[in-house]
């Protein structure tokens, strides 16, 4: 009865079903309490300074639900039943008093829908993680891809003068053992004639330029080679750095983020959210709904000539007005 603001001095007075009544009046205005206090532990968990420390989420749950319980307690206590729904409907402060409930039950309900999906919100998360990681890496790897091609060409290159370099030394020794060979065109590349002579010399000179231009390609690529070895281990590195260093937050509005990406790809995420959170927006509102259409019983009609009386009579009077009052209806509720 407390919770629910009613005032014991009249209940007194009254018969047990209007106690039991206003108990329920009261217990529908304990429930909001303990979805914010839920709900606040909730978001104050998300957030990574007392993530750590459970104590302050529940203190500050704690502390939610003890507003959330005076608003909605102040909400109820000062409503004061009209003998219809009709003039209920007609009575401005009606709205004004659901329109705030409506209000704490959207502030209420929030939280507890992301604890709803909170393991899929966290799936979600961890997702965009391992993607955000696999473009880093992927975008090193086509850069380390496009270095280690330019080594393979390189690579090529050597292997192919260095070819050309072994064919021209096996026509140098041939040459000098007067050996005949022809080309895959039947052209004659040797002379036949046995020691140095005139064309062995030639063949010789050009031997040693194609040595000459191997050494020089060895000694060049191998100055590039280690400028591009450790180009791409800058790259590796630099991609493991980011990969590792890269922290993602589980924070209340990186949740509000996964869950519109859950959303926008699957609409039954979006009505359940609708869902959930009409219904804790319902049971918010119930006290002051209930309230207001609840049948007019005895503590109603109590209270109202107790204010009644209130504006008519001396306020030197009022206790002993009351009492006549109260007896007289205690009276008729008996009979």
């Amino acid at each position: 009865m407390w919770c629910a603001g009613s005032d014991r001095s009249i209940l007194d007075h009254c018969p047990r079903g209007e106690r039991i009544k206003h108990i329920g009046f009261g217990s529908l205005v304990l429930i909001p309490a303990l979805l914010a206090f839920v709900s606040m532990a909730y978001a104050l968990s998300t957030v990574e300074a007392l993530s750590g420390s459970l104590l302050w989420c529940y203190l500050g749950g704690l502390i939610w639900a003890l507003i959330i319980f005076s608003f909605d307690r102040l909400i109820v206590s000062t409503h004061i039943r009209k003998t219809s729904n009709r003039e209920e409907v007609k009575n401005p402060a009606f709205y004004l008093r659901f329109l705030f409930a409506l209000i704490l039950g959207i502030v209420i309900s929030h939280p507890l829908v992301l604890l709803y999906f909170d393991g899929s919100i966290e799936d979600r998360i961890t997702a965009d993680v391992t993607e955000y990681r696999e473009e880093i890496k992927g975008r090193y790897e086509a850069d380390i891809a496009v270095i280690q091609q330019r080594l393979n060409n390189m690579d090529s290159l050597y292997q192919h003068k260095e070819k050309l370099r072994n064919a021209q030394a096996d026509i140098v020794a041939r040459e000098i053992d007067g050996e005949v060979i022809r080309n895959a065109k039947g052209e004659i590349l040797t002379t036949g004639f046995a020691g140095k002579g005139p064309s062995a010399e030639n063949k010789i000179r050009h031997l040693q330029q194609l040595e000459r231009e191997l050494q020089q390609t060895r000694v060049n690529d191998s100055l590039q080679r280690l400028a591009m070895q450790d180009e791409m281990a800058g790259l590796k590195a630099r991609s493991d750095s980011l990969m590792q260093n890269y922290a993602v937050s589980y924070d209340y509005l990186r949740r509000e983020l996964a869950l519109e990406d859950l959303k926008a790809e699957h609409g039954i995420v979006g009505l359940t959210q609708w869902f959930l959170m009409l219904l804790f927006v319902l049971v918010d509102i119930l006290p002051v709904t209930f309230k207001t259409f609840a049948p007019y019983g005895l503590y109603d009609r109590m209270r109202q000539d107790d204010l009644n009386l209130l504006g008519a009579l001396d306020p030197s009077k009022r206790e002993e007005a009351l009492q006549q009052a109260y007896n007289n209806a205690s009276i008729i509720g008996k009979s």
